[in-house]
């Protein structure tokens, strides 16, 4: 239900107009666009995202998404379903091209159990190149995808859900360590970057560092910050949601659920807490 509820979200507000440009991923600075749930807008959102400000050529762009923790490309066939649907409606300067999700297979997130026994595991640092390699190496297959069907000259948008935006935030920032041919292309394509329910900081306040320093690091490397990647002309939107509050005292099981998230993560819970029912927006 909570993905549900972002899925929709992403889809109504992904990248309404006036975006945030430079701002930082951080609550001070970032706006954070609360969305309805209207999955007709997402070719409008993609289209502010670009930048297009006439229609009459229209500028083609492709959508890398990184997905969620478990998730896999099946799971987002309804947004990218709704996105081409929106698109024969709407006349508003973009075009969408090929729309690829990562191929990674629900088994494929045992690998970081690798990383479990560790000392690097226990006193949370540990290293991103090392940890993730894997899932950076799932988004170079899914742009060699895209950049084999539209050429070297393709506009990409990356599209993270909830851990992807992240990870996906890693890869921008230059942390995977690539230094493939495609990397370097794929880099230079990227117009656009969007995250869906991504945690961007790792609150001090948490009870425990659930991404064992991983989030830490990216947060805190300036290459893969909101103003770096900006200066790149990547264009940056983050939509959350305010839409579920915590509660331990309930009968409804998704008020738990999220009380149980919302409370390790912010080290606090309260009338004041809501969120996706996964992420809380503060």
């Amino acid at each position: 239900a909570a993905m549900a509820l972002l899925l929709l979200a992403f889809a109504a507000a992904l990248l309404a107009a006036d975006l945030p440009g430079a701002s930082a991923f951080s609550p001070s600075s970032l706006r954070l666009r609360l969305a309805a749930s209207s999955s007709a807008n997402a070719i409008e959102a993609i289209a502010a995202a670009e930048s297009t400000s006439s229609s009459a050529t229209k500028k083609r762009v492709s959508i890398l998404l990184c997905p969620a923790q478990f998730c896999v490309p099946d799971d987002y066939d309804v947004l990218f379903a709704s996105i081409r649907e929106a698109e024969k409606r709407l006349d508003n300067g973009i075009e969408i091209g090929t729309c690829k999700s990562c191929d990674l297979p629900r088994t494929e997130w045992i690998k970081v159990a690798k990383q479990l026994p560790t000392a690097e595991f226990l006193q949370a640092r540990l290293p991103v190149q090392k940890t993730l390699g894997w899932y950076f190496e799932a988004m170079e297959r899914g742009l060699v995808d895209i950049l084999a069907e539209e050429g070297p000259e393709a506009n990409i948008c990356i599209i993270g859900h909830s851990i992807g935006g992240w990870v996906a935030r890693a890869y921008l920032g230059g942390m995977a360590g690539s230094s493939t041919a495609i990397g370097r292309l794929a880099q230079e394509r990227m117009s656009s970057f969007v995250t869906l329910g991504t945690p961007h900081i790792s609150p001090e306040e948490a009870l425990v560092d659930q991404t064992r320093g991983l989030l830490k690091a990216v947060e805190t490397t300036p290459s893969c910050s909101a103003q770096a990647l900006a200066e790149r002309g990547i264009e940056i939107t983050c939509v959350g949601s305010s839409g579920l509050a915590g509660k331990f005292i309930s009968t409804d099981l998704e008020e738990l659920v999220a009380a149980s998230s919302y409370l390790p993560l912010l080290g606090r819970i309260g009338k004041d807490v809501t969120g996706d029912g996964i992420v809380p927006l503060d």
